[in-house]
């Protein structure tokens, strides 16, 4: 095994000699402790409520609530539903049917600005291609989606506001960029999620939710992402994460819901969890159909 960084020979070796954390180090180049950091907050009042979603057929009368003080973990087999559900909560897609709560009062959710106004997010799957601008600055790409709280009556923009803006998702975020005027594009993918998730910040955003968040980053970014959410835990935000990565989500969710089919088909506090009761959620409905044929094929 040949170990390299960014560009560089590093070491190389037998596999059997290594263990996990020896690669890990080499890889990013420092010593990683914790692959999933954990931060204990206890759990407060209700934030979020989602009631009775319907959005086509990959979102089924999808029902939960967020609270304070925990990040919740969406898991579920590819095509369960899941990034379509964040979409029709966001606004993205349309919705035959549902309610949302925010502290609660009912809110009115039919395109992503009256989430955005309300103060509902979404860090979303591709954020190169939905989260960010990438041609543009980083300066920009904070600025765009908060035009309506940078600028005054007559449309112009306050740019000292904007500055203040991009000065504290620096300094909070620990974005790692040269200046302020250089494309998002240019940014590692780790502080690009960092970006997407600063910029919705900006406006004191109440429920955060992040779609496969280290999806394309290294291990070392991975952690400072889940320092990011349990950071925002810590700030009394509502945090809702999906992950196809089952040890993740055992790892950083302090509550699990399981989807299959477009629909909810379990929930389990995180000392409960397991591999194994979240695998035979996320098939139950296959669980159930192998079930019913099975009878017809015996006989058959």
């Amino acid at each position: 095994m040949t170990i390299m960084r960014d560009g560089k020979y590093i070491t190389e070796g037998d596999f059997r000699d290594m263990d996990m954390s020896t690669i890990i180090s080499h890889m990013v180049g420092r010593e990683i402790k914790e692959k999933f950091p954990r931060v204990q907050c206890q759990k407060g009042k209700p934030i979020f409520e989602v009631r009775n979603l319907n959005a086509g057929r990959m979102v089924r009368d999808v029902s939960f609530t967020s609270y304070e003080g925990e990040i919740l973990g969406f898991a579920g087999l590819m095509g369960a539903g899941r990034t379509e559900t964040t979409r029709a909560i966001f606004g993205v897609d349309p919705r035959e049917s549902g309610q949302f709560f925010l502290d609660g009062r009912e809110i009115k959710i039919n395109k992503p600005m009256d989430a955005i106004r309300q103060g509902v997010v979404l860090a979303p799957e591709d954020r190169k291609r939905d989260g960010l601008c990438t041609k543009l600055s980083i300066r920009s790409n904070i600025e765009l989606p908060n035009l309506d709280i940078s600028s005054g009556k007559g449309g112009v923009v306050n740019r000292r506001k904007v500055t203040e803006m991009v000065a504290k998702a620096k300094k909070e975020f620990e974005i790692k960029m040269p200046n302020d005027e250089v494309d998002a594009g240019s940014l590692s993918g780790g502080n690009q999620q960092k970006l997407v998730v600063s910029k919705w910040l900006a406006r004191e955003s109440r429920v955060i939710i992040f779609d496969e968040p280290t999806r394309g980053i290294d291990v070392a970014a991975k952690v400072e992402i889940y320092n990011l959410m349990n950071q925002l835990k810590q700030r009394g935000i509502s945090v809702i994460f999906v992950s196809s990565e089952m040890p993740e989500v055992l790892g950083i969710a302090d509550r699990i819901i399981v989807m299959c089919d477009g629909r909810i088909t379990g929930e389990l506090d995180i000392e409960e969890a397991t591999q194994e009761k979240i695998l035979e959620m996320a098939t139950r409905f296959e669980n159930k159909l192998t079930a019913d044929q099975m009878p017809q094929q015996a006989h058959n």
